[in-house]
């Protein structure tokens, strides 16, 4: 078959064979479509064909609309330029630039004319053609369709999105529908800008890449997002296509991964990754820093060896059980860059990798605290233990300089005697100190302040040039009421801790002192329950032996047999070593009896042992004295050192003295209160025996002997001025000193006592017994003759007092010294002088029973007083009651001491 076509301005091919036909059009690089008229395809070349991706035969007598849209064939004209879509296969669409010719139709078409269409690229699409764009649609189909990652096709000039799949709107949580309203500045609204220089750049350069952006959910939540953009050309626009990588994850991992590796640089422990086999692949600055480097690469490549000691104990013992364990934790031991060890506390954890994280702390202070907290509890120990205070003070400053690392340390103790602080003990190193520097006196003036305001004071010096401290710093912490503890640091400082641990070694230090003081009283109680049982035994054996002196004395009928029994069993007892009777004459021991025992130490015979200093001496001090008087003395013997504790007792019967017993031992345990008085005790049975032996001699010889004596006196003297008699009465029993009582035959009773109390040697005289013509007074005076005559050994008679001379009539045994007693007596009153001595037989009808060996003192004292004042007269001169007040005693006692005494005569006369 044969057609005629024309092209090219209306040249006319005609008579040509469709086949040749379909080879010319093949042969122009155009798309060529050959239409009926009627609007159906009759002929399109191979160009379509590739362009559309239709096959040839499927276009033939399809409308032209199914490849051109918007065609219309009855409104074309020849040379007319269309601008329509040519429809792809895929059913995609270009703009496409389309040229009509005309020719009239061979009759076999059945229509009147034919037209070409000369198909061209729109020119926004420049040089592709729609086969491109079809093959660039169909590639953003697929990336749509099978991306896993969330895609926008985004018009950055209209600020829309063209397209997105499904992973874009789970990634934003819009559906379809609601994320066609969403605009890519509500996407990025934080940095829409940084969005548009990004898009811009990948125009500019055909692609780019970013993790700069962040997008915003639809619930408001943030999502850090990863962008690679590529430039595309759609329709000829020219778009950004998007795919968007939700990276918050990981941005979150890679701060807290930044975080962690701040914290690792800065941390205060030492960090590091260690390779299996121990060598140090990372480590922080705390962890270079604990070995002495100021670089963490100075550390890094080193091995465990080099570290740490021992060397080998990585691989012996840490490694295999952080390996089959998965962590270890102890305490190593770490050597500095400058040969230095330290203790390092250290946690080892092995990873995944097989590597180990290590982190290290140096615990040097640590297990200094801990060192300084045993020492304190092993100072306490000691503290609690000390004997007394001198020893708690000793060990109070050493446990500051071996537990607390203060060598210059020092107690101080209040003395409450001196009101001061006194220092009790001292560091070494303190005495050195004070010794090298005399004015320095370690702070005693803060010393002072700590303890009167009972808080810690701590001076540390200041950097002051000018300051006039030294470089030393001291800490004065008061020990309770006691002390006050001083350390002094060299360095200069002290920590909280520092003072507080001083503080504690305070508080044990006062806990000791406190325990050693009631262990002290303690210890005394102890001794002196110790001393008083010793003593009790000792009273005990004392007693049982007095007891059998004194029955000796009872069975003994002579003063001297008396005297060498007494002594002979006091000597020859286990508690003393000497025994003596000793009277005196002119002052001069003289030695009547005594014993020595055979062993002791003192002497060897009793004369040389009365007449040694020592017990001279004692004799001296107890010259005058009523009371037991007890001496020691050391001295060195055959035996070393020994102590001589020595006593004096009186030998005396009511007012008569007969000399000194004299007791020695050189064991001695205390003369204490019961043993003296059984000394005295045997004082008065051993006088009541030189008594009786001296009445029974005067008995047997039917005679006495009486010396009369004249001397001046304050009563002589009244004697004189008043024209009067004194005639002493006797004494009257008070139960202290005794008064004596003195009738006066003078009325004038207020003037005679004016009169005595002008004498200094008159202590006391009141008027008991005012009568016209006599009085009767209560004097108390300055050596009363009663005293001095018993101490001298006689017995007095009577003592009268008259014209202005004291006459005093005293009774003495025939063998008597006279003069020794008018010696005596002149001891003690002025101008005395003998008047008569005679020999005076004793009467046969003389009442036989001695008063005074049957009334007590007070039954004596208030017998006297009443037949004095006339109580026994008919009339009665005195009523009991005025009697009663002069003595100043109850009526009723009155009458008891008279029926008392009254029995006691008539019994005594009866018996007779």
């Amino acid at each position: 078959m044969t057609r005629t076509y024309a092209f090219d301005g209306g040249q006319e091919i005609s008579g040509v064979d469709e086949r040749v036909l379909s080879v010319v059009l093949d042969e122009l690089p155009a798309m060529v479509v050959v239409t009926d008229g009627l609007e159906r395809i009759y002929h399109v070349n191979e160009a379509v064909a590739e362009e559309t991706g239709y096959d040839r035969d499927e276009l033939v007598d399809e409308p032209v609309g199914t490849l051109l849209s918007g065609y219309d064939g009855d409104a074309v004209a020849d040379g007319d330029e269309l601008e329509l879509e040519l429809v792809a296969e895929t059913d995609s669409r270009f703009p496409v630039r389309v040229t009509v010719e005309t020719t009239p139709s061979v009759s076999d078409v059945g229509a009147d004319r034919m037209v070409a269409l000369l198909i061209e690229g729109d020119e926004t699409t420049g040089d592709e053609t729609p086969r491109e764009r079809s093959a660039r649609t169909d590639s953003l189909d697929r990336v749509f369709e099978h991306a896993d990652d969330p895609v926008f096709l985004v018009d950055i000039e209209a600020d829309r999105f063209v397209r997105y799949n499904h992973a874009a709107c789970e990634l934003l949580g819009y559906d379809a529908a609601e994320l066609d309203s969403v605009q890519p500045s509500d996407i990025h609204p934080q940095d829409y800008e940084a969005f548009q220089e990004f898009a811009e750049e990948v125009f500019e350069y055909g692609h780019g890449w970013t993790e700069r952006l962040s997008c915003r959910r639809c619930d408001g939540e943030l999502i850090e997002a990863e962008v690679s953009g590529t430039a595309v050309v759609v329709d000829g626009t020219e778009l950004l296509l998007a795919t968007v990588r939700d990276v918050s994850t990981r941005v979150e991992q890679e701060r807290e991964l930044l975080r962690w590796s701040t914290a690792l640089a800065a941390a205060t422990d030492g960090i590091s990754i260690l390779s299996d086999d121990g060598t140090v692949q990372y480590a922080n600055g705390a962890y270079a820093a604990l070995f002495g480097y100021d670089d963490p690469d100075a550390v890094v490549g080193k091995r465990w060896r080099e570290l740490h000691e021992p060397a080998d104990r990585f691989a012996l013992e840490i490694g295999p059980e952080t390996r089959s364990e998965g962590e270890w934790h102890g305490e190593v031991t770490g050597v500095r860059a400058d040969g230095s060890t330290f203790p390092l506390e250290v946690s080892l954890t092995r990873l995944e990798t097989g590597e180990f994280v290590c982190v290290g702390r140096d615990v040097t202070d640590e297990r200094r605290h801990e060192r300084r907290l045993n020492g304190l509890l092993k100072a306490t120990r000691e503290l609690m233990s000390a004997g007394d205070r001198t020893e708690t003070a000793s060990v109070a400053v050493e446990a500051a300089a071996n537990a607390l690392d203060y060598e210059i340390a020092t107690l101080r103790l209040y003395d409450g005697a001196e009101n001061d602080l006194r220092r009790s003990a001292a560091t070494d190193a303190a005495g050195e100190l004070l010794e090298s520097e005399v004015a320095y006196d370690l702070k005693a003036s803060n010393a002072g302040t700590a303890y009167r305001t009972g808080e810690t004071v701590c001076n540390e010096p200041t950097d002051d040039a000018y300051a006039t401290t030294s470089s030393r710093a001291d800490l004065h912490v008061p020990v309770g009421d006691l002390g006050v503890l001083t350390v002094i640091d060299p360095d200069g400082t002290f920590s909280e801790t520092d003072i507080q641990l001083v503080e504690l070694l305070s508080e044990s230090i006062r806990t000791a002192l406190r325990r050693a003081d009631r262990e002290e009283r303690l210890r005394d109680r102890r001794v002196e329950l110790e001393r008083r049982r010793n003593e009790l035994a000792v009273t005990d054996q004392f007693n049982t032996l007095v007891v059998e002196v004194i029955r000796s004395i009872l069975g003994s009928a002579t003063r001297a047999e008396t005297s060498e029994t007494v002594c002979d069993r006091l000597a020859g007892s286990s508690l003393y070593d000497a025994a003596c009777i000793v009277t005196t004459d002119d002052g001069e021991p003289i030695l009547e009896a005594g014993s020595i025992d055979d062993d002791t130490a003192l002497v060897s015979d009793p004369e040389t042992f009365v007449d040694s200093p020592f017990v001279r001496q004692l004799l001296e001090e107890a010259a005058g004295r009523a009371c037991v008087t007890t001496t020691r003395r050391r001295f060195d013997s055959q035996r070393g050192e020994e102590e001589t504790l020595a006593a004096a007792v009186p030998i005396a019967s009511r007012t008569q003295t007969f000399g000194k017993l004299v007791l020695a031992t050189t064991d001695p345990p205390e003369f204490g209160d019961a043993v003296q008085s059984g000394f005295a005790v045997l004082g008065e049975a051993l006088g009541f025996a030189f008594l009786a032996d001296r009445r029974q001699k005067t008995l047997q010889t039917g005679e006495c002997v009486e010396l009369e004596f004249a001397y001046e006196s304050p009563f002589g003297d009244l004697s004189s001025a008043f024209d009067c008699r004194c005639l002493h009465r006797g004494a009257v029993d008070t139960g202290t000193e005794p008064v004596y009582r003195i009738r006066i035959t003078n009325g004038d009773c207020e003037a005679l006592e004016d009169f005595l109390l002008e004498y200094g040697s008159v202590d006391h005289c009141a008027v008991v017994d005012d009568r016209t013509d006599e009085c009767v007074v209560h004097v108390t005076v300055d050596n009363p003759p009663p005293n001095i005559l018993a101490r001298t050994g006689v017995n007095l008679r009577s003592l009268i007092a008259e014209n202005g001379e004291t006459r005093l009539v005293v009774e003495v045994a025939s063998e008597i010294d006279v003069d020794t007693v008018i010696d005596r007596l002149k001891e003690h009153w002025v101008n005395v002088r003998l008047v008569a001595k005679r020999q005076r037989p004793r009467p046969v009808d003389e009442f036989a029973v001695d008063p005074d060996a049957q009334l007590t003192g007070r039954q004596t004292s208030v017998l006297r007083t009443a037949h004095e004042q006339g109580y026994y007269e008919w009339p009665r001169e005195h009523t009991a009651e005025e009697i009663a007040d002069s003595l100043d005693i109850a009526s009723s006692t009155l009458h008891q001491h008279l029926r008392s005494a009254e029995r006691k005569l008539v019994s005594a006369f009866l018996s007779e």
